[in-house]
């Protein structure tokens, strides 16, 4: 990841010491060798009652971390993810992992020498912790939605040293009491977590329930004049594919994090010809990505000279958003299971970015 620098505020060094022992303390445990990704369980802050759900990754040996979602709405997105691992087609994979990596959430892995950045390791020399077992090093990072993974404000330094030593504890409770089920299955209105709380100058453990916020489908609204569309851009007869994906190519435009930006892609389906492609920001935030959606594909419609007379989408999002507008246009709209000229697409693009 490029240095573009720490952002504030700035932890102390003895602050980062701390959290760099707790990550050794806990990759030394080794807790994914008896613990699953789906066992959560929950952490309150201390200095702010913010609760942190947890999961430990790493039981088929890949992404060894520790995850923290941050509040309800982000255990919804995580549900809602971990609802779709039936999902039977690339599209649909990548459209449960969007909603993971739109989870405001924290993260300490466990990543290979060649893997850190240049400020992970400085961060480790200028702490002055021994790592052990140097074939995996530790690295933080803050997930928020629309942004690339990024560094640690000094609070979110001091909750995730936190998160790291509850973890350690409910970890070994695990191990001697069995005592964590898995969540999965249907999406639970509530459930009851195992957390940990700190109250009177100690922590204990307590049952308490949640209630999961989960993604609230966008709604499209006309943002442009469609009865003039209807006029200006006749029905032809055509066929296109749309998808929007999370692009893995960071862009720098107002305060760090920089965002990540979303392609939304649409390819003829029968030729495989990508026939439109946007970049499009969540900025500031994620509610202002879904009304550029619309504008962006008539834009598409304008270039061709004409409305499809058909489109397929995979996304459930893009159907609740696009569904009213393109019906007023006289588009059919329809939900895929897969999409091959689409992904096809999707793919070449993704290996352009990778040798560019």
């Amino acid at each position: 990841m490029p240095d573009y620098g720490w952002p504030e505020p700035v932890a102390s060094p003895e602050e980062w010491r701390q959290l760099l022992s707790a990550a050794e303390a806990f990759k030394a445990a080794q807790p994914w060798l008896w613990m699953f990704e789906t066992m959560l369980f929950a952490v309150q802050n201390p200095e702010t009652d913010e609760v942190g759900f947890c999961s430990v990754t790493g039981q088929l040996g890949q992404h060894l971390a520790l995850i923290v979602y941050l509040g309800e709405e982000a255990l919804g997105n995580y549900f809602s993810a971990v609802h779709g691992i039936q999902a039977v087609s690339f599209l649909e994979e990548r459209e449960h992992g969007m909603l993971l990596l739109e989870a405001p959430q924290l993260q300490a892995s466990f990543e290979s020498p060649q893997a850190m950045s240049a400020m992970d390791r400085r961060l480790v020399k200028e702490a002055k912790v021994r790592i052990r077992g140097r074939d995996l090093w530790p690295a933080f990072r803050s997930f928020m939605p629309g942004r690339a993974p990024w560094y640690l404000t000094r609070p979110q330094v001091r909750f995730l040293t936190v998160l790291l030593e509850q973890a350690l504890i409910v970890a070994e409770m695990q191990l001697r009491e069995n005592m964590l089920g898995s969540q999965g299955g249907d999406l639970p209105k509530t459930l009851q977590l195992l957390s940990r709380v700190y109250a009177e100058g100690a922590w204990s453990s307590v049952e308490r329930t949640f209630t999961p916020r989960y993604p609230v489908f966008p709604t499209g609204t006309a943002s442009a004049d469609l009865a003039a569309v209807r006029r200006q851009l006749p029905l032809q007869d055509l066929q296109l594919q749309v998808h929007l994906a999370l692009a893995p190519m960071p862009v720098e435009e107002g305060p760090l994090p920089p965002y990540l930006p979303y392609l939304l892609l649409v390819v003829d389906a029968e030729s495989g010809m990508v026939v439109g492609s946007e970049l499009l920001l969540a900025c500031p935030t994620l509610a202002d990505l879904w009304p550029q959606v619309l504008p962006k594909l008539l834009e598409i419609f304008d270039r061709l000279q004409g409305r499809p007379k058909r489109i397929q989408l995979v996304s459930e999002r893009l159907y609740h958003l696009l569904a009213a507008p393109l019906g007023e246009l006289g588009v059919k709209l329809t939900r895929a299971r897969t999409m091959p000229a689409l992904e096809g697409a999707l793919l070449g693009f993704e290996d352009w970015l990778a040798t560019s």
